[in-house]
């Protein structure tokens, strides 16, 4: 049990993912890996959704070498496992660490088991607070049946598309 909640409470460092280069804004979608692919799957179907509908999208993990300087950026995408009904703790420490979003506009990508709780309010009053601007949000489950039509990663995508840049 100690194994899990240091594997669910650590930074994972990744390189930056740079989908559809040519697109006409920035979006930075940072998701926090699970116990699962689920988040990465669900991040990057929403990723691959943006991409589709003009955005050049730059995906990474929520670690402290995360880009937090998010000046060129016109979108910014949190995805997130939820644990006992809240955001896993990279994600939470990743939106602690950005002093000021100046109005940035962010959406919030939620992964859930079982209850996603106070997780989604819990984030958009964190982006609030930092000066981002909320967009919206989706919660899909990996164990429950999800809103819409398809697979989660179908909706995710789907979710993505409706976001122009």
């Amino acid at each position: 049990l100690a194994y899990v909640g240091l594997s669910i409470n650590r930074d994972v460092n990744s390189p930056i993912d740079v989908i559809n280069a040519a697109g006409s804004k920035t979006a930075l979608v940072v998701y926090q890996p699970g116990l699962s692919s689920f988040p990465r799957d669900v991040s990057y179907a929403f990723a691959n959704g943006l991409a589709a509908s003009g955005w050049r999208v730059e995906l990474t993990t929520a670690s402290s070498q995360a880009q937090s300087d998010l000046f060129n950026y016109s979108l910014l995408v949190l995805g997130f496992p939820i644990y006992g009904a809240s955001p896993g703790t990279a994600i939470v420490r990743y939106i602690d660490r950005l002093s000021n979003l100046h109005g940035i506009n962010v959406v919030i990508v939620a992964c859930a088991a079982g209850s996603p709780g106070d997780s989604v309010d819990t984030m958009k009053q964190k982006a609030q607070a930092a000066g981002g601007t909320f967009k919206g949000s989706i919660t899909l489950f990996s164990m429950a049946p999800n809103e819409g039509n398809g697979t989660a990663t179908d909706i995710a995508r789907q979710y993505g598309t409706q976001i122009l840049p």
